[in-house]
């Protein structure tokens, strides 16, 4: 990926207001030359470039902030948009330290259909901008008269082509529900207004599109291009689109709230519920299992760093799953940003402002840290009138609460060894929850410039999306006494995964409704912070249940008593507000007032 980053600042990108030939206005060019489609599809050399381009345009992270002004610009007016903070402080899983964060936004339901872009999607137009690429590349291929350019680079180019342009449309499809489905280049912006296709059509061209990529794309690449698109990413894709298909916003006849015209319910549902989508997501995620030994991808499990300690915390299976880069697990991640100091992203969205950062960071709510069993499986009870026990509770809590949360007396990195949340401490200003966000941060950062590791998919994902997809359409099944690699129930999908963090197996004989309530809770410990909350109770439609993205949000306020004894106090720091409206995104008003576009409802 280094050497296509580097070809990727020489040619541009062409966005809706080009011409069908010109690029001068987005391309780089000699002085006195103009750079035009003919030239980019004259060489393979040339051609590669352009797809660099795909991958700048097309990959994200699950952090906001990372597009440049070039890429982000909204293409009529030159505007760009910036984002601060994480998703994870518009749901249960936290609360941003400063008061100017987007997320805001969402917790006081002050989402239009004015402000969607700022307000979470910021890649409203590099998403169309990578479909046009991907679009033109599908067009002008097969034309390259370059001897280099084989039928086999030819077919590569069109694979990762309709990769990205079916990643762009699934970023719509959980956002939006049905989209325009775009398949051609536009010569400009007047024309390239098309309307919304029906959600069973939208998830039908993303998966068209990944069952003729996955045919060319090679099984894996040589280390020096990890981050290109492989076999098992478009799986990964399929799956991703499988489940959400499947779930219930839009897996029924009754969509959450009606349409003003009923006609059109089908562009946010399916309008009948078939539990063989469950089937079908299920079987998706299963084939992500069984081809992952031949990509390269396996889980982290070392059996010895099950349940590290505080000494010892980075060699932590899980830690080492989404801190270490290029680790087994990571089937394809954004390598597009290389090494940054702790003043660059993405961890100036991570740290807290007592660390070093001036962004603000992100501290974890109660109502999330209760989700957290002990190392043996039971609820651990926090009282509401507090308790002093604290540091008991923390050290009895699961292994991944210790390899992702800063908590007090806790771990931060060298320049931070003990953190101090506790009333008068030296991190607890800001920190509403009572215990800081850790994870994406790496100890690293703290000692110079790091290559953040940040995945789309890693293989720990679909270990739970057929554990879920299999207990709705067949029931939990049949749990192994030790889970296995290559589970058959959906009971050992997730044991394995607890397995590999030192957690014991789930209690056997769980109803269908009980699993689900386990791998619900299971998918947000494991998958926290990583951008999989806030879509998971919007597809779940769980949103508005009372603590998760409304109601009162609770912290606890610290008490230090001894050195070594500290007290703990619930306290709710607000009340969040989300309205049935919110479980899908508005249109942006823009777009939708140039006619074609149908809003979604309640905007």
């Amino acid at each position: 990926m280094k050497k296509l980053i580097a070809i990727s600042t020489i040619i541009s990108i062409v966005i809706f207001t080009t011409g069908c030939k010109k690029f001068e206005d987005f391309l780089d060019k000699a002085p006195g030359v103009d750079v035009t489609e003919d030239i980019v599809f004259s060489t393979r050399q040339n051609v590669e470039a352009y797809v660099s381009t795909l991958y700048e345009y097309g990959m994200f992270s699950m952090l906001p902030g990372r597009l440049n002004t070039a890429i982000a610009s909204n293409p009529s007016t030159g505007s760009s948009v910036t984002q601060i903070g994480t998703l994870a402080a518009a749901t249960d899983e936290g609360k941003n330290e400063a008061t100017f964060q987007f997320v805001n936004t969402w917790n006081n339901a002050g989402i239009l259909p004015t402000n969607i872009i700022p307000s979470e999607d910021y890649r409203y137009y590099a998403r169309w901008k990578a479909i046009r690429i991907a679009n033109i590349l599908l067009e002008r291929i097969d034309a390259v008269t370059d001897p280099a350019a084989d039928e086999a680079f030819k077919k590569q180019v069109k694979a990762e082509a309709k990769f990205f342009r079916a990643l762009q449309n699934f970023e719509l499809f959980k956002r939006y529900g049905g989209f325009p489905v775009v398949l051609k280049r536009y010569a400009n912006s007047a024309d390239a207004v098309e309307p919304r296709s029906t959600l069973a059509e939208s998830v039908a061209a993303i998966l068209k599109d990944c069952d003729e990529a996955i045919i060319d794309l090679p099984v894996s690449y040589p280390a020096t291009q990890r981050g290109k698109a492989t076999k098992l990413a478009v799986l990964a894709l399929k799956s991703r689109t499988l489940l959400y298909a499947a779930s219930p916003i839009f897996n029924t006849g009754t969509p959450y709230l009606s349409m003003a015209d009923a006609a059109n319910n089908k562009l946010i549902c399916y309008g009948n519920a078939d539990n063989n989508r469950w089937k079908l997501a299920a079987d998706a995620a299963k084939e992500v299992l069984d081809q992952a030994a031949l990509a390269g991808a396996a889980l982290i499990d070392v059996p010895a760093n099950r349940k590290p300690t505080l000494v010892n915390r980075a060699n932590g299976n899980y830690r080492v799953s989404w801190e270490r880069q290029d680790n087994a697990e990571i089937i394809i991640a954004d390598k597009t940003m290389g090494a940054t100091s702790r003043f660059g992203f993405p961890w100036q969205h991570v740290m807290p402002v007592a660390m070093g950062g001036f962004f603000g960071g992100t501290s974890v709510t109660l109502n999330f840290v209760k989700k957290y069993e002990d190392t043996l499986g039971n609820v651990v009870v926090w009282n509401d009138a507090g308790g002093n026990d604290l540091s008991e509770k923390y050290a009895s809590l699961d292994p991944r609460f210790k390899q992702s949360i800063g908590y007090n007396l806790s771990r931060w990195d060298a320049n931070h060894p003990i953190i101090q949340t506790f009333i008068g401490g030296t991190h607890a200003p800001g920190c509403f929850g009572g215990a800081w966000m850790a994870k994406p941060y790496a100890e690293a950062v703290g000692g110079g410039n790091v290559v953040a590791s940040i995945p789309l998919y890693r293989l720990n994902e679909f270990y739970l999306n057929y554990a879920e997809a299999l207990n709705e359409a067949e029931g939990p099944g049949v749990a192994s006494t030790i889970p296995p690699d290559m589970p058959t129930s959906a009971y050992d999908a997730v044991n394995r995964i607890r397995l590999r963090s030192g957690m014991p197996n789930l209690p056997l004989g769980l109803s269908q409704s009980q699993f689900r309530e386990r791998v619900r809770n299971e998918r947000a410990l494991e998958l926290v912070f990583e951008d999989h909350r806030f879509w998971d109770i919007r597809r779940w439609l769980i949103a508005e249940n009372d603590g998760v993205m409304k109601g009162a949000m609770y912290g606890i306020k610290i008490t230090k008593l001894t050195a070594t004894t500290f007290s703990y106090l619930p306290y709710s720091f607000g009340t969040r507000t989300f309205n049935k409206n919110m479980y899908l995104h508005p249109f942006d008003l823009n777009e939708v007032l140039k006619g074609k576009l149908v809003q979604n409802p309640g905007w």
